[in-house]
This record gives C-alpha cells, structure tokens and sequence, in this order.
C-alpha cells in the first residue's frame, strides 16, 4: 500500500516538473517573439528615419533649386527691363536736348551737342531698377503715389557708353585701303607712345610676347592692321615718313606656333578676337584694352564705328592719339610732360564742367590751339588757374592744310553704344532706407552693342530703316 502510494506520488511530481517545464518553454517562445517583434520595429524605425531624411533633403534641394532658377530668371528680366529702359533713354535724347538747350544757350553762348543721357541711365533709372532702395535717394521727386514699382525685390545697375569715344582698331567705314591703314597705324602709334622719346610703354615692346618672340611696337601695329584687311602682305608702317607698305607674309609667324593657324582678312566679330593677333598679350592688353576690367568704360579700343573719335566722349589719351596722327611733330605729341598736361587738363575740366562741353569740332580744335572767347574752354580755364599756371599745356598751331582733314576725323554725337545691364533678385538684407546691403542671391548680365544710326539700312535683300530703339550688334548673356 505504501509501495502504491510512493509511486503515485512520483508520478504526480513527474506530471508536475513536466507541466512546469512546458511553462518554462512556453514562456521562452513568447519572449522570443518579443525580442523579434522588437527588432523589426527598430528597423522598420531606421528605414522610416532614413527615408523621411532622404525625402527631407530631396525636398529641400529641388526647393533651393527652384528658389535660385527663380530668382536667376527675375535677375534677368530685370536686367532686360534695365537695357529696354537706356534704350528708350538713348531714342528719347533729341527731346531732351530740347528742353535743356535755353539753360545751355545761356552758360555757354552757343547751343549744346548731343547730351550724353545713356552715361546717367543708372541714375536716372534708378526708381524702376530698384524701387526700394530710390525711395532714400533726395531726388525731389515724390515716389510714393507710384504704382507697380515695388515688390519686386530685385534691382539693376546699368553701364553705358558710346563705341566712338574709343579707337577703332577694326576695318574702318570711312577710309580704305591704305588710307586706311595709314591713319590706324598713326594713331595706334601715338596711343603706345611712339611720338614720345622715351616712352613711359617702351618697356612693354621690349620683352618677348606669349609665344616667346620679340614683338616690337611697329610689329604690333602692323599685326593688328593684317588680321583685317584683305591682303595676305605684312603691312609696315614708317612713322618717320607716316607711310604704310607691304614686306612678307603675314601669316609667317602664326604658321610657326605650336598650334598654326592663319590672319582673318576679314573684319573683327569681338573684342576677344584681339588676342589671337600677335603681340596683344596680357600686358598689352592690362595697358591699351581693358586697363580696369571691371570697368568697362576705361577700354581705350573698339572694334566698334566709323573710325570717327567723339571729342566729349574719348578720354583724353583717345583724343591725343587721334590728334597726334595728324600733328605728331608738335610739343604735345612729342612731350611726354606736355602730354601729361593735357591729359590731366581735360580731366579737370571734365570733372569741373560736367556736361558736354564742344558743341562742334572746331570748338575743340581750338581748345587745342587755346584760342577763343571768354566762353571757350581753354581761356576760360586760363582764366580759373592763371595766365602762367604750370597747369595749362602749351597750345599748338595746327596748319591750315590738315585742319579740314582733322575736323572730319571727330564727332560730336554717338551712334553706337555698348549698354552693359547686371540684373541682381533676392537681397538679403537691406538698411533702413532701403537700400540692399546684404547682397544679392541671383545676377545676369547682359553684355549688348546697340546701334542708333539713322543711316543704317537691313542688307539686301530686306528693305526698311532703324527701328526706334535701334538694332543688337552684339548680344550676350553672363
């Protein structure tokens, strides 16, 4: 009985650690399951995490995108808007001519010459390039009843000049053959100082160019002649007899460089065309081309015009280049010191008289000459620094056999412009006034050659005339 019992009890202790080992199994698979469930959420957590990081950053580029196209777009519409604007300026100078001419009449006693409107297009546009910032300007003008102006948050800043205040180093309209070459080859011989002994630029054609030659100033002036006329015979210039003749092959040299290559013989598409010319290297063209590149108006060249120098335009070293052609015997050619003078004596003026003030060319010769009443510029400078000023340079006579000639050789009105406009969107940050301080997110620049001249014509052929707002001779856009 015992026995019986005993293992009775055995075998419910069996049937107990059984049940107790099957709850200990069962336990064991469901904190698995637990611990499975856990590392598929901390996944599915990361892949989430990474995606929505990833949709973040894609959101935010194609947004930043957008953002800049948007504004680079509303930079070049400004910068339109700024061109079409000058333009309109430019058409609209007669009329404004007519409005100013009484005042003119009375300061200077004869009526005035083409007003240079298109150089005050950035002031005078100023409210419609960048409405926010004029509102600070003391314009006398009230801007605050105008309409459509504001809200853009953009700007423009315009720069303009005419193409004839320099010198045309591209095939002439008014001359030809060797005529032509002849009054290019005096006047590029003035402007590099060849009239002056010594020259402050003698040591620019002293010095090997970019292919390691020897490329003198009459070698210079003979290269930059070859590459558009329509012979392949190296021109040389004597400036001892002022005369032009023909030597050789003018490709000789561009057939020896490394990468040959032959002369146009055909007119100047662009300014950057120069520097395939022999001996128009970076010093030559630091000096004579493009003295400050980030303004554009010091270029004392043009691939631009008749030829013809516009004396209230040209700066002072063009005018002398020009006269020096002509006169390159006298005091002011030869000098460098009078040269100096007269350079640093029309700036002054210039700066004392800021508006045009030849109304013919006869008025500038004889500022030349320092001839004229107490109205002309030259007595009346005369009359400002003194009789003896070391100031003043020494007027020169110029003969009556050539003075015909020089009078047609300058003008006093503009017919072809360069109208350079930089659109600006989106500032950052601008002061009390207005004004933007903080910089612009977008700019464009439209780089434009605009031709006004009454007598252009389309090429056959189309038939009709200029269009108001002139024709593009050149367009491109930064």
């Amino acid at each position: 009985m015992r026995r019986r019992t005993h293992e009775r009890r055995l075998v419910l202790r069996g049937a107990a650690g059984s049940r107790s080992r099957a709850r200990r199994a069962g336990r064991g698979r469901h904190d698995r399951r637990r611990g499975v469930a856990l590392i598929i959420a901390i996944t599915a957590i990361t892949i989430l995490t990474v995606v929505l990081a990833d949709f973040h950053e894609t959101t935010g580029t194609h947004f930043a995108i957008a953002t800049s196209a948007r504004e680079e777009v509303r930079a070049e519409f400004m910068a339109r808007s700024g061109l079409n604007l000058t333009r309109l300026l430019v058409q609209r100078e007669p009329q404004i001519r007519a409005t100013v001419a009484p005042l003119y009449q009375a300061l200077i006693g004869r009526p005035p010459p083409m007003l240079p409107v298109w150089s005050l297009a950035n002031e005078v546009l100023k409210p419609f390039c960048d409405f926010e910032g004029s509102r600070g300007l003391q314009t006398g003008i009230d801007l605050g009843s105008a309409q459509g102006l504001d809200g853009t948050d953009a700007g423009c800043e315009i720069v303009a000049f005419a193409e004839n205040s320099k010198i045309n180093v591209n095939l002439p309209l008014n001359f030809a053959g060797d005529q032509a070459r002849r009054s290019l080859s005096m006047q590029l011989f003035a402007m590099t100082g060849g009239y002056q002994a010594p020259s402050p630029f003698d040591p620019l054609f002293q010095q090997r160019d970019r292919d390691g030659q020897l490329t003198s100033r009459i070698d210079a002036i003979g290269a930059l002649i070859d590459w558009w006329d329509y012979d392949t015979d190296r021109t040389v210039f004597d400036p001892g007899r002022s005369q032009v003749s023909a030597s050789g092959s003018e490709d000789d040299l561009y057939q020896r460089l490394p990468d040959p290559y032959r002369g146009k013989n055909a007119p100047l598409d662009s300014l950057e065309e120069l520097r395939m010319v022999r001996g128009v290297g970076d010093d030559f063209w630091a000096t004579f081309v493009e003295p400050r590149p980030e303004d554009p108006e010091a270029r004392t060249l043009t691939i631009y015009g008749s030829g013809l120098v516009n004396v209230n335009e040209g700066p002072p070293e063009v005018l002398l280049a020009r006269l020096c052609s002509f006169l390159e015997g006298t005091t002011l050619c030869a000098d460098p010191l009078e040269a100096a003078k007269f350079i640093q004596l029309t700036n002054t003026a210039r700066q004392l008289i800021p508006v045009p003030f030849f109304t013919r060319v006869s008025d500038f010769l004889n500022f030349v000459e320092g001839r004229g009443g107490a109205r002309d510029l030259y007595p009346m400078l005369q009359g400002f620094l003194g009789q003896q000023s070391p100031l003043l340079f020494t007027p020169i006579s110029i003969p009556a056999s050539v003075r015909a000639e020089i009078d047609n050789s300058f003008v006093t009105a503009a017919r072809i412009f360069t109208i350079q406009v930089t659109g600006q969107a989106g500032c950052r940050e601008r002061d009390p006034t207005g004004y933007c301080v903080g910089g612009w997110k977008a700019r464009t620049r439209l780089n434009t050659i605009m031709n006004f001249h009454d007598r252009w014509t389309p090429p056959p052929p189309n038939a009709g005339r200029m269009p108001g707002l002139g024709i593009f001779h050149y367009y491109r856009v930064d």
